[in-house]
């Protein structure tokens, strides 16, 4: 009776040590598992919110509130699909609110895995009634290219500015110029995207400005639809055929057409025609797109139109110029007699011989243009 007691204490306290380390083997677990929110910027317009973690954790949510007076007027559900270990995420919000009165707001964050909380902070600022700044942001300018802002000083200062694109609640591309120097006069500053964009898509580029004497920063943002586009830069024609030189000036890859169309001196009939696929460009890639006439063109002015066609069939840029087509040196077909004993060369080789050295030579004298 009495071993079997001792057998049951003995089960009890295997089970009881069993259970104790593995909760705190648990414990140690989370403990060890940290995730900080690390910096919040927010205005009325905008919030930007920087996580970073001890370890790698996924199937995050980040709540974020906005809030008047006790009064939420603004929230965000956002998901964080994983975060690395030491790596920092970032997520901008786009605050739509019905109120922007004068006076003290705060937001709320939250991150949370399988609804517990993980970290958590709260963040004020003040709307309309900020002590003057040392720098003011005059404007910003975003399309498919890149983003440029016009920073004007108040007092002489270093900052430093960061240049954001953001699809949706995601920032998919961020640089940073640090101790840029602002003194006397308004200072334009650009930055290009670096990454591929998708065409007819919404993004936002977000210009932060940090002054060096200052806790705060000043925040801009512009949506834009990214599209592709190019542009002729250099055009050479003559009466065997013509090129256009194009320039892309987009992140979105241009993957169309130019088309070339010649018409009669009053613009009325055309004459020649070519449509030529563009090999891809992006921003500052350029290439040249050469057509050649079926016909070589006669004595007489044209009116030539280049037009680039986009990805969606719209275009984009146009160019119309002249040819002028002066006297050619006409060759003979005839075949003097001491040569008709011999092997004579037919006259429609010679024609076809001439036009195609003409084509040669329109390729040589484009090439050294």
């Amino acid at each position: 009776m009495k071993n079997g007691i001792n057998k049951l204490v003995i089960f009890v306290l295997i089970i009881l040590f069993a259970t104790t380390a593995l909760a705190s083997a648990n414990t140690g677990n989370d403990a060890d598992t940290m995730i900080e929110i690390e910096e919040i910027y927010s205005s009325i317009d905008s919030c930007d919110i920087a996580l970073s973690s001890s370890s790698t954790l996924e199937d995050l949510i980040l709540e974020v509130q906005l809030v008047r007076e006790d009064r939420i007027i603004d929230s965000a559900t956002i998901p964080v699909d994983s975060i690395s270990v030491n790596s920092r995420v970032i997520k901008i919000i786009q605050w739509e609110t019905k109120t922007a009165e004068d006076g003290a707001y705060e937001v709320r964050v939250q991150v949370l895995n399988d609804e517990k909380e993980l970290s958590s902070t709260e963040y004020e600022f003040v709307h309309g009634r900020q002590v003057i700044p040392e720098v003011v942001i005059e404007g910003t300018i975003a399309n498919s290219e890149g983003v440029t802002a016009v920073i004007r000083p108040v007092d002489a200062t270093l900052v430093d500015i960061e240049y954001m694109l953001v699809d949706g609640f995601d920032v998919i591309y961020i640089a940073k110029d640090e101790k840029v120097s602002v003194h006397t006069t308004p200072l334009t500053v650009h930055k290009r995207w670096n990454t591929l964009l998708l065409n007819n898509k919404e993004y936002t580029g977000l210009v932060k400005v940090r002054p060096s004497n200052e806790k705060t920063a000043i925040v801009v943002t512009d949506a834009f639809i990214s599209r592709d586009d190019a542009k002729i830069t250099d055009v050479y024609k003559d009466e065997i055929g013509a090129s256009a030189t194009i320039a892309g000036n987009s992140q979105v890859p241009f993957d169309g057409y130019v088309q070339f169309t010649v018409y009669d001196e009053n613009g009325e009939n055309v004459v020649e025609s070519a449509i030529m696929r563009s090999p891809i460009l992006l921003t500052d890639d350029d290439e040249t797109v050469e057509a050649i006439w079926e016909n070589r063109l006669q004595e007489g002015k044209y009116k030539l139109v280049i037009e680039i066609i986009g990805n969606d069939g719209d275009g984009l840029d146009i160019q119309e110029t002249i040819i002028d087509v002066e006297e050619s040196v006409t060759i003979s077909n005839d075949v003097p007699e001491e040569a008709e004993e011999d092997n004579s060369i037919p006259s429609f080789l010679i024609t076809q011989a001439a036009f195609v050295l003409a084509t040669v030579a329109f390729v040589l004298r484009r090439r050294d243009a």
